[in-house]
């Protein structure tokens, strides 16, 4: 309630996005109209997040998910097409319990949301990713490590793994100023390697308009 009160504050104007040069060239000359329509204004203004438009920015966040246990990382860049359409895209890492249950990929989503301060948002993306581990190959009659001896003890073999998925997403977007923008959703992602190896991944994120 403070930091609402707080948002509101001046002249006829609301201040929670005065950081920003876009809002503020909108916004930036108080109100000298009557009461109830000036309170109006002010309402409006505390939630009114169209300065995006148009506009994008860099993220940097993680997520978990509890079975299959996974840990991720993402850094990346998103964009605004008008103020409800939001594309982003950037380099994802999961990290799970065994050596060979890391990936490192591309994450690229859509995302639709009321250009408000704080709005839900729903989305669709799909990540790629791969990644490279060693397994034993004692018996496949081949010189994996170039020593010019053929399935020798402990002799192990490169491989290469990929996953794929699919994932809608649900979410809340809030702006804590102008510039910098909380996020916290969940993912559903359906993956190539089989049903039973859908996950829900859960996180949050941080993100900077630049642009």
């Amino acid at each position: 309630m403070i930091a609402f009160i707080n948002g509101c504050a001046g002249l006829g104007t609301s201040r929670w996005a005065m950081d920003d040069a876009v809002y503020e060239e909108k916004y930036d000359d108080p109100y000298t109209g009557d009461d109830v329509d000036k309170a109006q204004r002010i309402m409006k203004q505390a939630i009114d997040a169209r300065h995006v438009a148009d506009r994008g920015g860099i993220y940097a966040g993680g997520a978990a998910s509890d079975e299959p246990f996974a840990l991720g990382a993402e850094l990346g860049a998103f964009h605004y097409f008008g103020s409800f359409l939001e594309t982003r895209g950037g380099i994802k890492g999961l990290a799970g319990t065994a050596e060979k249950d890391w990936f490192l990929g591309g994450d690229f989503g859509l995302r639709l949301q009321a250009p408000s301060r704080f709005t839900p948002f729903v989305g669709v993306g799909t990540f790629l990713g791969g990644n490279k581990h060693s397994v034993l190959a004692e018996d496949d009659h081949l010189d994996n490590d170039d020593d010019l001896s053929v399935d020798e003890r402990g002799e192990r073999e490169d491989v290469y793994s990929f996953l794929a998925s699919v994932y809608p997403e649900l979410g809340v977007h809030f702006w804590i100023n102008g510039k910098t923008r909380l996020t916290a959703g969940a993912q559903y992602h359906l993956t190539t390697q089989g049903r039973s190896n859908d996950f829900w991944f859960f996180g949050v994120s941080l993100s900077f308009l630049e642009l």
